[in-house]
């Protein structure tokens, strides 16, 4: 009888334990997606009303992505050598000092390199966050884990558009609720008496060469969503700018774009489970291509059909990301799981950086509608590379198919979805 009491106790104690671990980990997360959030839009819209060119603010949204890549590749040998807490304490620090910077030097060029400098931060920060909670759960709970990640990682992406509200972009306060909330994001972690994981073996390189004989459909699409995401989050903002919204309509639009995307991700997921996934992408790409041109005709919408606009916009935007990871993971086999993960992060991040500098460009020469185009060209390639794959290879039986689970809409955060298709090492 003793026995089983202890038993019952430890068991309650790790419980507790997993549930102190989550909580802390995700609250972290929800502040560090909630300042990523205001920070990228109010970056967009500052630069705009100090009088950058649309490529230079473009430029500076990819300057993100490409500090990501880095990051992505470099940050966890800094958690192997000093452990997560201190990683996760130190890059929030260099991160939080990191945003006042575009206040003290308002020059492209400087913020081009502070963002390259959040966005290695920010891998670090994101990376042992999942790891963390990787290892704080069993094979089988994982699932269930990833989809309230992504969730606390859209809300706190939604939360922090709306906070472009709370303020006037042109004076220095939301770069400091930036920089509180990226310092408070370590607060719950740097607390917790949980104890951080200890990495047992050293992982698989990134292989872009590994992901493309895997699914050469999957290692293009994911660099379309890539690009897809840094235009839509980059230069959304500007787009809406220059059609005459003001901060407080262009809070509720990007809000509404990423709500769109949370709503759409599960039911796209599940269709995509049972037809393939590439005709999945082929739809939502038609979508928002149909969706977009009827955006172009109407010039400058009302601000409640801009509304539905958005919603519907982030909506067939940014599920793709989920079901080509989703795509990749059906047809990879056990032993390339981390180097196709890697090789996803890396042709995102480029996708990502490249994006916004290429359509920033195009608002340059085209006005606002240069935006428009950015986004169709991507999906327009997304919906050709689609057909010919659906020609050359053939579908994937749906009991064949892995679990589909979302994906937020951040380079670095595929390494967890990998994860859940790992064996499990100890049970063995």
């Amino acid at each position: 009888m003793r026995n089983g009491t202890d038993g019952r106790a430890i068991c309650s104690h790790h419980m507790r334990t997993t549930l102190i671990t989550l909580s802390a980990l995700l609250t972290g997360y929800f502040m560090l997606q909630m300042s990523n959030g205001l920070q990228g839009t109010l970056l967009a819209v500052r630069g705009d009303t100090e009088g950058f060119d649309t490529a230079a603010i473009g430029l500076v949204a990819s300057g993100f992505f490409l500090g990501m890549i880095a990051g992505s590749l470099l940050a966890g040998r800094l958690i192997e050598s000093v452990g997560h807490v201190r990683t996760f304490a130190a890059l929030a620090s260099v991160a939080s000092a990191a945003a006042l910077v575009h206040l003290v030097v308002i020059h492209p060029v400087v913020w081009v390199g502070v963002r390259m400098l959040t966005g290695f931060c920010f891998a670090g920060l994101i990376i042992a966050v999942e790891s963390w909670l990787n290892a704080s759960v069993q094979d089988r709970e994982r699932g269930k884990l990833l989809s309230i990640y992504a969730m606390v990682g859209f809300a706190g992406g939604a939360t922090g558009q709306l906070l472009l509200d709370s303020a006037d972009p042109e004076s220095y306060t939301l770069f400091v609720m930036v920089s509180i909330g990226l310092s408070l994001a370590l607060v719950p972690i740097a607390l917790s008496r949980a104890s951080a994981p200890v990495p047992q073996v050293a992982q698989e390189a990134p292989s872009v060469a590994r992901l493309w004989r895997i699914s050469p459909f999957g290692a293009v699409a994911t660099a379309c969503a890539g690009a897809t995401i840094g235009i839509f989050f980059g230069l959304a903002p500007v787009f809406a700018q220059r059609v005459g919204f003001d901060a407080s309509q262009i809070a509720y639009l990007m809000a509404a774009g990423t709500l769109g995307g949370l709503i759409f991700q599960f039911p796209m997921g599940a269709l995509s489970d049972r037809i393939d996934r590439r005709w999945v992408c082929i739809g939502l790409a038609l979508a928002a291509s149909c969706l977009m041109i009827w955006l172009s005709a109407i010039n400058r919408p009302s601000f409640s059909a801009a509304l539905l606009i958005a919603l519907l916009m982030g909506g067939f935007l940014l599920p793709t990301i989920s079901i080509a990871v989703a795509h990749i993971n059906d047809r990879a086999p056990p032993e390339a799981l981390f180097a196709a993960a890697g090789g996803v992060v890396l042709v995102q991040g480029i996708g990502a950086a490249s994006g916004p500098f290429l359509s920033g460009a195009l608002m340059d020469v085209f006005g606002p509608q240069g935006f428009i185009i950015g986004l169709g060209v991507v999906q327009a390639l997304i919906v050709a590379f689609a057909l010919i794959r659906i020609v050359v290879q053939k579908a994937i039986e749906p009991e064949a198919k892995s679990a589909y689970t979302p994906t937020p809409v951040t380079p670095v955060e595929g390494g967890l979805q990998a994860n859940l298709l790992l064996p499990d090492t100890e049970s063995r």
